[in-house]
């Protein structure tokens, strides 16, 4: 199964840009090197993107106009609205307890060697960002995604991926909290992840799934209610 790639998270965020109206029909897309540099990527990636774009008729060349907006395409799925108010993240927790649950539950039964020696790594990794007392935000978002890719089910992977600047906010605001606090956050974050792997590498999908709920609602209640 091809896993998702920087070109495939770019032609989504730029294709969800389209959906929201950020680049209306008829209007010009920005330059590849301002796309890339918005988007921290390479402009072969930018190419690769707009090419995919192109190709599926939502975006066209003009000569001295560079990339043109056909069209909000019809037939493609509404973006998820982005957190604006502690209520969406509140309910952007709801949909990742129930949904991460079930993505664990399935890794469980059908992770391999390489997935868990990627899982161990994760977890050596954010061992020592915790005890360097560091941000762990991008190394627990990889973690949340490489599960959904080890589901072996590419809609897990799509919607992780949609839903990633909204979990990346989530975890933005935890760094918010008293460093003290966040600490101790981070701490139980790390120990709540070393249980979930745990669980998959004996292959224990009930308790992979427990695990993984567990640990999205106390990062929720470390959020909202200082648990």
């Amino acid at each position: 199964m091809r896993h998702p790639t920087v070109t495939d998270e770019l032609y989504v965020d730029l294709m969800n840009s389209i959906l929201r109206g950020e680049f209306p029909a008829n209007s010009r897309l920005p330059t590849e090197l301002t796309l890339a540099k918005r988007y921290g990527v390479s402009r072969s990636t930018v190419r690769s993107a707009l090419a995919r774009l192109r190709e599926e008729g939502h975006i066209a060349s003009r000569q001295g106009s560079g990339s043109i907006v056909v069209d909000r395409p019809r037939d493609a799925i509404e973006p998820f609205a982005p957190v604006e108010s502690l209520a969406d993240l509140q309910r952007c927790f709801e949909c990742r307890i129930s949904l991460e649950g079930e993505i664990a539950f399935f890794v469980a039964s059908r992770r391999d060697d390489n997935d868990m020696r990627a899982f161990d790594d994760h977890i050596e990794r954010m061992r020592r960002i915790v005890e360097e007392k560091r941000f762990h935000t991008a190394e627990d978002t990889d973690f949340h995604l490489a599960l959904a890719k080890a589901s072996r089910n590419q809609f897990f992977e799509s919607i992780m991926i949609s839903i990633r600047p909204h979990i990346l906010f989530g975890m933005n605001l935890s760094k918010t909290l008293a460093s003290a606090h966040y600490r101790r956050h981070a701490h139980l974050s790390w120990e709540e992840h070393r249980v979930v792997v745990e669980a998959i590498r004996e292959g224990d999908s009930d308790r992979a799934r427990d695990t993984m709920r567990h640990h999205l609602e106390m990062s929720r209640r470390r959020i909202f209610e200082g648990a």
